[in-house]
């Protein structure tokens, strides 16, 4: 006896439908409406980039997790696992894209790593993104927090906390460490490692890099300096006092600006966390994360970004930088977030399910007049009974049925019944948009 074939999706990734589905695209909606208020304008990339455009920037952890094929012609390709690399590489071949450039761009990113789906992450998600090259001065990164501060707001995420380093201010705290610069680069990376494994296991892992371990005492100061407690002013005033590296004391200086513009615009949930390190090399300047106050949910960011001002001057072949800087929704994590929300959303987005009673062709047709309506309808063309009928739409949360018999075309009427109460009316096929919307 033949044994079922089961068919496996692969691992690490997931359908989303029914009411998954739906939530995510009113979350796209809802943050490209955002992203278009501000006056950022869409850019789609391809998936598929060059295997060497994408092996040059990321850094050694994120190179691991990069897929890579090969199409017929033998050439090395790869899936691009963010839409910042793309854009650096788009921005860099368009020299005629006038300064601010402000984009964004909603879809799928690919990284073949560990996954925690209970955290959202798989090796297919979604990023929803926003970039302004060509604008150096810090108030771009207070106009970022406040558009995050709005998609929050408009999402009903709750409260959340934005953690926000820079990648100078941590140079300049490796430096008073006494970390060689040969290995400053591997050690952001092992540091962006210390919330997810703890400290034990970054110790271990910085007095073991391969090419040169860092001393204890090394070790000792570097952890006890991105550890230091206070209010952001507190935190600024102490590492003004040890750091001393010119670097180091230009990324203060743009913490300092970054919360001036902080407090003019009333963002008040921003925190200098010197140990926020994010693992990507490419990253310049200011770093930041955003959590969600509440992790019963995800206690994972759910929003990260950073400057980036030497990625598209690389592609171009130049030395000069070009101002660069990002910030990036993660669908999944903040699809989590309002899963209580499902409930109240239908399988469907259909408001009306029209049955006909042996009336398919003019059913039909009237469907097709009230879609041209606006109205979003959906129509039962299997001839079941109008008792299964009616089953079907009330199974997909489908607030109307619309009935339509002879008698209903006789009359150029519908009849409409509402589930929630049971009311049923006789309506007429043009003032059906406005019964429903009462």
């Amino acid at each position: 006896m033949a044994t079922k074939h089961e068919i496996k999706s692969a691992k690490g990734v997931r359908d989303w439908h029914g009411r998954q589905a739906i939530l995510r695209n009113r979350v796209k909606d809802t943050l490209r409406a955002l992203f278009e208020r501000y006056g950022f304008s869409p850019l789609e990339t391809p998936m598929i980039e060059r295997e060497e455009l994408l092996s040059i920037k990321g850094g050694g952890e994120i190179q691991k997790e990069v897929f890579r094929l090969q199409d017929q012609g033998k050439r090395d390709l790869a899936l691009r696992f963010d839409h910042t690399v793309p854009l650096a590489r788009f921005y860099a071949n368009n020299p005629d894209l006038k300064i601010p450039y402000k984009r964004y761009a909603i879809g799928e990113v690919f990284r073949d790593g560990p996954t925690q789906p209970d955290q959202g992450r798989y090796r297919i998600f979604t990023q929803c993104d926003v970039d302004v090259v060509g604008v150096g001065s810090m108030a771009v990164e207070a106009e970022l927090l406040t558009l995050a501060a709005d998609a929050f707001e408009a999402l009903g995420l709750g409260g959340v906390v934005v953690k926000l380093n820079n990648r100078k201010a941590l140079d300049g705290i490796m430096d008073y460490a006494q970390v060689p610069s040969q290995i400053k680069s591997q050690t952001i990376l092992i540091l962006d490692k210390l919330e997810k494994f703890g400290e034990d296991q970054v110790r271990k892992e910085l007095a073991s890099i391969a090419e040169q371990p860092l001393s204890a005492s090394s070790i000792d100061m570097l952890l006890a300096t991105i550890a230091i407690q206070g209010t952001n002013a507190q935190k600024i005033d102490l590492l003004n006092k040890i750091i001393t590296s010119p670097t180091g004391t230009e990324g203060l200086r743009e913490i300092e600006q970054v919360f001036d513009y902080c407090e003019k615009m009333g963002l008040d949930f921003v925190e200098f966390d010197p140990s926020l390190a994010r693992g990507l090399d490419y990253y310049t300047g200011t770093t930041f994360e955003v959590f969600l106050r509440n992790k019963d949910a995800v206690s994972s960011a759910i929003v990260a970004g950073g400057r980036f001002d030497n990625m598209i001057g690389d592609f171009k072949g130049s030395r000069d930088p070009v101002p660069a800087i990002g910030i990036s929704f993660g669908l999944e994590r903040i699809c989590m977030t309002l899963e209580s929300t499902l409930t109240e959303l239908s399988h469907t987005t259909a408001r009306l399910f029209i049955i006909p009673l042996k009336t398919p062709g003019e059913s039909l047709k009237i469907a097709h007049m009230l879609r041209k309506n606006g109205i979003y309808v959906d129509i039962d063309l299997t001839g079941r009974s109008l008792k299964a009928a009616m089953r079907y739409a009330n199974s997909l949360n489908i607030p109307f049925v619309g009935i339509i018999g002879e008698d209903e075309l006789a009359k150029g009427v519908i009849t409409v019944k509402r589930f929630s109460d049971g009311v049923q009316s006789e309506v007429r096929v043009e003032d059906v948009k406005e019964y429903l919307e009462k």
